[in-house]
């Protein structure tokens, strides 16, 4: 019975690829299972924390999620670090990447025309402790500070403060008449009144090379439920007027300034009798700031993974060996996750804008520089049939990787085993094939010379298979090919030596015909004269033959030696090619200096010939055959120009050939397409190559170039 190797790995292959394949899929049943559930459990969270908070007009009365505005209403950071007001702003890190600009958009008032340069800002807002701590990183061209006896406060570059609370509004400013420690003042209603200082609103002015930055901190005591900035800029020195006015809000359009936004305690003592372990509830209003957070997405510990379980991998030599292996199939997740101190000005995450047109949905996103997927359930929060925000209920998917991660451990440690029996019998297999293979490519290898003639064949194989057919078909592939080349070489010598003799017959036969004719007819020697041309047509396509057949083997006959090719081929050209085409115009300038070249003279100039030939075949009466010759790179070129036809990319390629021809028009000479073989035999024979391509220096013709290595 024949079985093939084909079916032999087949049968093996999927005998270890059985277990993996199970494992695998079963893995993903219990994946996309898991994954469902918890989509499922997270929408129905959110829902109810939806459920719980809709309809509290009191609630959201109290805490402004109505009439909000994104252009006026100022955010307040939880700030992770201690502030200190020294004008450094190294400590409003990692906050310091959500301050706002403040610029053209937020224009209040000007004189002059506005550019940036003129007046623009940074600012950011947080509470820490019992205080509110804001930064202004302002663009001023000209630091205007007040005079020390001046009473008028807004005769200089300064910082107006609009808090309103229960509709009663004071307004401060800050403004300092050198760098360093600044204090607010309150604002008198009755402008014939002068300000009065207030200490509770601290603040350090420090100068920068833009302008300056001002650091200020206000008790939140003294806030109320609305809150406004304003940097003012002067510029002129002497009428120190006000040119330009940059605000948070426009007290004279909108005639409020904008609320005051933070977390909301009364929300979020709500939200903790629905918290999930390891889950973060988050309330986002419609200007997607987040009004109300609890809990967390850090875990304890995996919950998958208990201590005894954790001790017996240990325990297991094959878990540790298997390791490095696990990672190539596991999912990697980081258990520590770090939830920042701080929230962001607005939770940019995708499907919180869906959420807030009214659409539940689930959203995926990655944390922990990627290394852990978090799951988010997003549902609208409605007032009265309105949409005021949204739920945002998140969990990591790591308590799922870790069961997928441990039931893929399982299975690769079965696969293993599978494979070490499984494994070993193929290496056997594969070892005593690829000696099968090997001892066949070797035998392949010596059956042919370097030369490329077949000298022996390959021994017959008896095995009943694929390797043993192959061996079959080589044997008797090489013997054929060996009985066409022993017969082609002895076919080219017999057919000289058989032609060569009814040829002179021939020949001695018209000659003698013509000595017997006493005063012929003049068409009967035109008859003879025809005939002696066709038979010196046939002896010059013998030689042709016969030195194409064997001029490889000439070849290996020759010497090398070192010569200068740029002289030889002045030599060649004055008292060989210019006197055998008189009426042809070579163009040729000797380089400089020595070419040097290793190489049989004779048979390279047997190949410049053929070339030379083929280009006065071909050229166009009115141009010159170029002859270049150059060296560069280790590499000697010799390039031989004709205008004229162009060649196709087919014959490009075959050109080189045997018995293959480009003529279009016939002469008196015979051609059987071995000139170009013969060239290109000689320069595979001296290390170097012949190309050709068209002209592409807007004329038309062709050009052959050849490359021998240059000789040092």
């Amino acid at each position: 019975m024949r079985i093939s190797l084909r079916l032999k790995l087949a049968l093996i292959s999927l005998l270890l690829l059985l277990f993996p394949l199970l494992g695998m899929r079963l893995n993903t049943i219990l994946k996309t299972s898991l994954i469902t559930s918890q989509e499922d459990t997270l929408t129905l969270t959110a829902q109810a924390v939806s459920a719980a908070l809709t309809n509290r007009a009191d609630l959201f009365d109290r805490e402004q999620f109505h009439f909000l505005n994104q252009r006026r209403d100022l955010y307040l950071f939880h700030l992770s670090n201690t502030i200190q007001l020294d004008g450094s702003l190294e400590d409003w890190l990692p906050e310091r990447t959500q301050a706002e600009e403040f610029g053209k958009e937020h224009l209040l008032s000007q004189r002059d025309g506005y550019s940036p340069e003129t007046l623009s800002f940074q600012h950011l807002a947080g509470k820490q402790e019992q205080y509110l701590y804001a930064f202004f990183d302002v663009f001023d061209d000209h630091v205007i500070y007040r005079s020390k006896n001046s009473l008028r406060l807004d005769r200089s570059d300064h910082l107006q403060i609009v808090i309103e609370d229960n509709r009663k509004r004071r307004k401060y400013i800050v403004a300092g008449h050198e760098p360093g420690w600044v204090n607010g003042f309150l604002m008198p209603e009755n402008p014939i009144k002068f300000p009065v200082s207030e200490q509770r609103i601290q603040g350090v002015w420090k100068p920068t090379d833009k302008g300056y930055i001002l650091e200020i901190r206000i008790p939140l005591a003294m806030l109320g439920s609305k809150l406004a900035f304003t940097v003012a800029d002067v510029d002129d020195r002497k009428n120190r007027k006000i040119s330009t006015l940059i605000g948070t809000a426009n007290l004279e359009e909108n005639n409020e300034p904008g609320w005051l936004l933070t977390t909301s305690t009364a929300i979020e003592e709500i939200l903790k009798s629905l918290d999930r372990p390891y889950a973060r509830i988050r309330v986002v209003d419609r200007n997607q700031h987040i009004r109300a957070q609890v809990g967390s997405l850090r875990e304890t510990r995996d919950p998958l993974t208990s201590p005894e379980q954790v001790t017996a991998r240990v325990m297991s030599r094959v878990h540790d060996l298997l390791q490095p292996l696990y990672r190539f199939f596991t999912t990697s997740f980081s258990a520590d996750i770090k939830d920042h101190a701080s929230q962001p000005t607005e939770l940019d995450l995708q499907g919180i804008r869906e959420g807030l047109a009214g659409k539940s949905l689930i959203t995926r996103y990655l944390v922990a520089d990627g290394q852990v997927e978090v799951m988010a359930a997003i549902t609208p929060l409605y007032e009265q049939d309105k949409v005021i925000g949204t739920v945002v209920v998140e969990q990591t998917t790591n308590s799922i990787l870790a069961l997928s991660n441990r039931l893929i451990e399982e299975t690769i440690s079965l696969s293993v085993l599978a494979f070490l029996l499984g494994g070993g019998a193929l290496l056997l297999f594969a070892f005593r094939i690829s000696a099968r293979i090997r001892r066949l490519r070797n035998q392949a290898a010596a059956a042919i010379s370097e030369d490329g003639r077949i000298h022996s064949t390959i021994i017959q194989s008896r095995a009943r298979d694929e390797i043993g057919d192959l061996g079959q078909t080589l044997y008797t592939m090489l013997s054929q090919l060996k009985q066409q080349v022993e017969h082609r070489e002895q076919m080219a010598d017999n057919l000289e030596h058989e032609m060569r003799t009814p040829l002179a017959g021939v020949a001695a036969s018209l000659k003698n015909m013509e000595q017997e004719l006493e005063d012929p007819p003049l068409r009967i020697m035109e008859y003879l004269h025809w005939a002696e041309r066709d038979l010196q047509r046939l002896e010059e396509l013998l030689t042709s033959i016969r030195e194409a057949t064997t001029l490889k083997d000439a070849l290996l006959q020759e010497s090398m030696e070192s010569f200068d090719l740029g002289r030889a081929v002045s030599i060649w050209l004055d008292h060989g090619w210019q006197l055998s085409f008189p009426k042809v115009v070579f163009s040729y300038n000797p380089p400089e200096h020595a070419v040097n070249v290793k190489g049989d003279p004779v048979r390279l100039r047997q190949a410049l010939d053929k070339l030379v030939e083929n280009a006065v075949s071909f050229h166009r009466p009115d141009t010159p055959v170029e002859l270049v010759l150059a060296q560069k790179a280790g590499t000697t070129t010799l390039q031989v120009i004709n205008q004229g036809s162009t060649i196709t990319p087919d014959q490009q390629q075959q050109i080189f050939n045997s018995m293959v021809s480009s003529r279009m028009t016939k002469d008196d000479r015979p051609h059987l397409g071995l000139g170009l073989y013969i060239v290109r035999t000689i320069l595979e024979h001296h290390g170097g190559k012949v190309s050709v391509r068209n002209l592409q220096d807007n004329r038309v013709g062709v050009v052959f170039t050849v490359t021998l290595p240059s000789k040092r």
